[in-house]
């Protein structure tokens, strides 16, 4: 089994990403299961007795979550074992020490999707997230989450990075089975794919509406957002399609392309 870490900007899609990647016999993926204690991680905390250590670090939710998952997984069939946690983008350095091997996947949605997402949680008062949690904060977690993971590819570009594109995989996530496919060196075969189907139909269904921004705000998200380190995320995206994915029928037709076109 090698390590696999899966992190992103908060409301990028980290949670329901590992959830699908958990439809799969050969990957296990916790959730946020050891985010309190990031740089403690090595391989040995994925061993299925340590992950359901009920101690001070795990909610009783959440312990349950965990044995409901490992109940599905059999180890000797287990190729990929980690955790999900949009935190761990700003600790890939220290994961990758103490986990030699291990492979990331960060998540990329657009800024103001992010910003949105942010805002519409800070003004729910049925929700826990802090009322001072609203869009300004997701863009500047935005903003560092695309600068780290750059930051990380530059100072060792051959350390195993993907970056997913939100929209081309929860929007039609058959472009995007190749490219993980290719990276995580695993068939994806008609069950997975079966599966990746409910889980889509479900996602439509539970997605809330969200109030847009307003055009001031919208303003500060545009003079805020740090457009070279998104150009540089897409560009390397686009050219993992060709390292990892199959090609597309033209240039135009390449979620990549589509989004820097857009």
């Amino acid at each position: 089994m090698r390590p696999l870490f899966v992190a992103g900007c908060q409301r990028s899609g980290t949670t329901a990403f590992a959830d699908y990647l958990n439809q799969h016999q050969q990957i296990l993926l916790c959730r946020e299961r050891y985010r309190h204690m990031p740089r403690k991680i090595t391989p040995s905390f994925f061993a299925f007795e340590r992950i359901l250590q009920h101690d001070e670090e795990v909610t009783e939710r959440r312990r349950e979550y965990h044995v409901k998952l490992l109940k599905k997984k059999d180890p000797a069939k287990l190729k990929w074992i980690g955790d999900k946690a949009p935190r761990y983008v700003r600790l890939m350095k220290v994961l990758l020490k103490n986990n030699p091997g291990a492979r990331f996947i960060v998540l990329h949605r657009p800024v103001e999707e992010i910003a949105e997402s942010f805002e519409a949680r800070a003004r729910d008062p049925q929700d826990h997230w802090p009322s001072q949690n609203g869009f300004e904060l997701g863009v500047r977690n935005w903003n560092r989450a695309l600068r780290l993971t750059r930051e990380f590819l530059e100072d060792a570009p051959n350390r195993e990075v993907l970056i997913v594109d939100y929209h081309d995989f929860f929007r039609g996530n058959e472009a995007c089975i190749s490219l993980i496919s290719g990276f995580l060196e695993l068939e994806f075969d008609e069950t997975v794919r079966e599966a990746w189907k409910r889980i889509s139909l479900r996602f439509k269904r539970k997605r809330r509406p969200k109030e847009p921004l307003s055009e001031e705000q919208r303003s500060f998200v545009e003079a805020n957002k740090d457009l070279a380190a998104e150009k540089w995320i897409l560009d390397l995206l686009g050219r993992q399609y060709d390292e990892f994915g199959k090609s597309f029928a033209g240039q135009s037709d390449r979620p990549a392309d589509r989004q820097r076109a857009g």
